[in-house]
């Protein structure tokens, strides 16, 4: 007599799927970790270019015209921005900035280039601000803020990486003259005393 051997297909035991299962959830909080941090490390790029092309574009209106470029923050539109049109400034030669007028932060907020003394009450000077408020809105809109470690790593590729000291201040509280009139999730950077 023949024997027959049987042969039994053994399958994953729950214990054994639960392991797996667990270690796929691990990596992916891992890999989705490591993404975010790509990503805010994207935007904090993006936006230093951007405002080094604003310094630039800032450079050349000041080297040409031999004043400081007047601010126009929220209120800007294309007919009234000073890097776009020459609004009367003997030895203007620009457009100055091959940017859309009062665009976007990868946050949704928007990039100014403003004149008003931050410094003290009796120095005008030329800043950038990283604002919260959208284009378009109002200085209530706030819907734009920059996340504290975004802030600080734009901080420190200008300055010194500390948000109440140097040239670079943001997060402020209030419109005092220590914090550059900065508001939560909002950054100055002062370009020209």
């Amino acid at each position: 007599m023949k024997k027959i051997k049987l042969f039994y297909k053994r399958g994953f035991t729950l214990l054994e799927l639960l392991i797996v299962i667990a270690l796929i959830g691990i990596l992916a909080t891992v890999i989705l970790a490591s993404l975010a941090t790509a990503r805010e490390n994207g935007k904090v790029a993006w936006t230093v270019s951007e405002v080094h092309e604003l310094r630039n574009a800032t450079l050349l209106y000041i080297n040409d015209t031999g004043v400081l470029p007047s601010g126009c923050d929220l209120a800007c539109t294309p007919s009234n921005d000073p890097f776009l049109n020459s609004l009367g400034v003997p030895g203007w030669h620009g457009p100055y900035f091959k940017g859309e007028w009062n665009f976007k932060t990868p946050w949704g907020g928007h990039f100014s280039v403003e004149r008003g003394n931050v410094i003290s009450p009796s120095v005008s000077s030329i800043y950038f601000l990283l604002n919260d408020d959208a284009p378009g809105t109002n200085n209530n809109d706030n819907t734009g803020a920059i996340p504290l470690s975004a802030l600080k790593k734009i901080d420190k590729a200008y300055d010194d990486g500390v948000l109440n000291t140097g040239n670079a201040r943001g997060n402020g509280t209030g419109n005092d003259y220590n914090t550059f009139q900065s508001s939560q999730g909002e950054l100055v950077i002062l370009f020209f005393p």
